[in-house]
């Protein structure tokens, strides 16, 4: 995001009135009407003043607040208004930012400084023809920069629009990161643009999760009604594609709806008819078939899907509810080339891969190896990803013994889960701009789980009759994990036994991480050992304690050592006077839980650092489980084999915030935040 120019803050300071220490109490009384408004306009504009020396320090927030201030006082002040906007695009608030610029010219239409901000802003937008209008208003000689930036920008559109026409979708989203790079950057239109230019090539996922971050803006709509994009108004253009990519995703009402709205803003434009039809004849054949489905009227709902399919070649669900449809009439072959069709087109689709495994389960004609089902036709394109789910896939319909049939639909389950919650977080270091990456609750709580389950069990010799695998693991859509229902011998316990089953357990946690998107090559390096354990082939016993303590304890460990090092740099900075550990003292006593969170970051420091020095055969004493257990159940709520409820996350954030506020009641945080302070 571009910076803004201390200038931006700073013009308009005509009156050269001294900011006094009035500026920000109060305002002085009114005698009458003549003289109250002088005043107000003499007050109104020290109260500015100030908001513009808060701006050039980067506090927008604060100049935001005093501009606003200022406002109240004379409303018709369109230098304020324009200095509020800068702090607006200060805040990446562009859209108010858009509207005070607006507001400023409705004020003062001869306020040149106003087009100057209209023309950055819709520059950024991705709003050229905006841009171009308030840049030939903003001054006689337009600025250089300005012009060479959006001329940048145009060429890079007219690219755009060229490859778009020319359906070279590679080449459309390249110059749509090239006109970012160049001063697009918070543009709503271009993320769109990626986004219909992704569906061609099958990236499903990452078109609807452009579109989403359309959506999300603020500003998704701030350009003039009339500017088009594409050919297209603007406006319409962000509901056409979405309709898209809704219709791709299944999303059929939502994908209807869209495209109700993109036609009420553009009505005459001829690619949003048409598409304002193939998204109603889809709709229309889904719903269709879906009806006829649970009529028990198989080959009827075929015809009907077929219908939807001759609009919307390219749509994994009606090829995947076709599939379904062959499988009800037994026609084995026909649902998995459905199948295939839709995994083509989204290759992580887990219904498709779950049908064709439940037909290839009727056919017997499973792969023997996942190099086999890379080797398919149908698997070329996204081979090691097909493979890695469907072989779970496999696993849950193989295992007959002990396994009911409705284990697919449990990995199902699991599957949605990992999808619908991230495995891996971005979360930002409390008081500062930076952020890292860690496994997430529900990761963690997961893995935690699954340890425990083992721990208990085998601590005591108890024997797995079946094998401890994929298919053993009931994982639900709301992230419950058990055994499923399997019976306990005390009988025939072994050492390699015990490895084999946390080998297992190890590969689910890395196969649900991989399926939710994550990248593990994010992850800090106090969690490269633990990832290492995962994938390790054989375990060892210490590997085996190793893996259950730091999936206990990992969580705690980044957010313990802060904790106590800002104890530390607190106790430091506060010195050893009288009044600095009175200080210290009030800071403390003011944390949830009193002495309990310094106990056990002292505890859980101690502990990491015991299990990270582990080398040699563990010999744990009673001392040692006592702190152990002290350390995990202080921390939970219910703590037992059956449901964990993990609350790790939830309390240190608010401890440290707690923190936070307690050093600013002291007065150790005035015009600074805690990263300032403390380092």
């Amino acid at each position: 995001m571009e910076k803004i120019t201390k200038r931006e803050g700073e013009e308009d300071h005509a009156d050269c009135i001294p900011i006094s220490s009035s500026a920000t109490t109060q305002p002085p009384r009114h005698d009458d009407d003549d003289d109250a408004m002088v005043r107000r306009a003499a007050y109104a504009e020290e109260v500015k003043k100030a908001g513009n020396e808060q701006y050039k320090k980067g506090c927008f927030e604060e100049a935001l607040r005093l501009y606003d201030r200022a406002l109240a006082l004379y409303p018709d002040n369109a230098a304020c208004r324009g200095n509020r906007a800068a702090a607006l695009t200060g805040l990446g608030r562009f859209g108010e930012a858009v509207n005070d610029c607006h507001e400023a010219l409705r004020i003062d239409p001869s306020y040149g400084r106003a087009h100057q901000r209209l023309t950055s802003l819709h520059i950024r937008l991705g709003c050229i023809e905006d841009a171009m209008k308030h840049l030939s208003l903003a001054s006689p000689q337009p600025d250089p920069l300005e012009l060479q930036k959006l001329q940048t920008v145009e060429k890079h559109l007219g690219r755009c629009l060229d490859a778009r026409k020319a359906g070279e979708w590679k080449t459309v989203l390249r110059e749509c990161d090239a006109a970012v790079a160049s001063g697009a950057d918070s543009s709503a239109l271009l993320l769109a643009a990626k986004a219909e230019a992704l569906l061609p090539l099958n990236l499903l996922d990452e078109a609807d999760s452009a579109i989403s971050s359309a959506s999300k803006l603020d500003y998704p709509f701030s350009c003039s009604p009339d500017t088009k994009f594409y050919g297209f108004l603007a406006n319409a253009y962000l509901f056409y594609v979405h309709a898209q990519v809704d219709m791709a995703l299944g999303r059929f009402d939502d994908a209807v709806s869209s495209i109700d709205k993109a036609r009420t803003k553009d009505p005459g434009n001829t690619e949003v008819i048409t598409m304002h039809n193939k998204v109603k004849a889809v709709a229309r054949a889904r719903s269709q078939g879906n009806e006829l489905f649970n009529s028990g009227k198989f080959r009827e709902a075929c015809l009907a899907y077929g219908k939807g399919l001759k609009q919307h070649p390219t749509n994994k669900v009606l090829y995947s509810n076709r599939a379904a449809c062959w499988f009800k009439l037994e026609q084995w072959e026909k649902s998995v080339e459905d199948c295939n069709k839709a995994l083509k087109i989204h290759p992580n689709y887990t219904k498709a891969l779950l049908r064709r495994a439940a037909c290839y389960g009727k056919m017997e004609q499973w792969p023997e190896t996942p190099t086999a089902m890379a080797q398919d036709h149908a698997n070329l394109a996204d081979g090691p990803k097909i493979c890695a789910n469907e072989a779970l896939a496999h696993r849950c319909r193989c295992n007959t013994e002990d396994i009911d049939e409705s284990s697919a639909e449990e990995l199902c389950g699991a599957v949605s889960y990992a999808k619908a919650n991230a495995m891996l977080i971005q979360v930002p270091v409390l008081g500062t701009t930076k952020k890292f990456w860690r496994l997430s609750d529900n990761a963690l709580r997961i893995s935690r789980k699954l340890a425990l389950i083992l721990k208990s069990h085998h601590a005591v010799c108890k024997y797995l009759t079946a094998p401890l695998q994929v298919s053993n693991i009931w994982i639900s859509s709301t992230g419950i994990v058990r055994l499923r229902g399997i019976s306990f011998t005390s009988k025939q316990f072994s050492i390699e036994r015990m490895r084999d089953d946390y080998k297992h357990l190890s590969r689910v946690l890395l196969v649900l991480i991989s399926i939710s998107g994550g990248d593990i090559t994010k992850l800090p390096p106090d969690y490269e050992e633990f990832i290492l354990l995962l994938r390790r082939s054989t375990l060892t016993v210490q590997d085996e304690f190793l893996i259950v303590n730091n999936s206990a304890l990992l969580p705690m460990k980044n957010r313990t050592e802060v904790f106590l090092m800002l104890c530390d740099k607190i106790n430091k900075n506060l010195g050893r006077t009288k009044d600095g550990q009175a200080k210290r003292k009030r800071i403390l006593s003011k944390l949830p839980y009193e002495k309990d969170w310094l106990d056990t970051a002292v505890a859980n420091t101690q502990i990491n650092q015991w299990v990270a020095n582990v080398e040699n055969k563990y010999e744990r004493t009673q001392h040692d489980q006592l702190r152990l257990n002290r350390n995990v159940r202080s921390h939970m709520h219910d703590y037992n084999d059956d449901d964990i409820e993990e609350i790790l996350y939830c309390e240190w954030p608010e401890l440290l915030m707690e923190m936070v506020k307690a050093l600013h009641a002291e007065g150790e945080l005035v015009c600074t935040d805690i990263q300032n302070k403390f380092g």
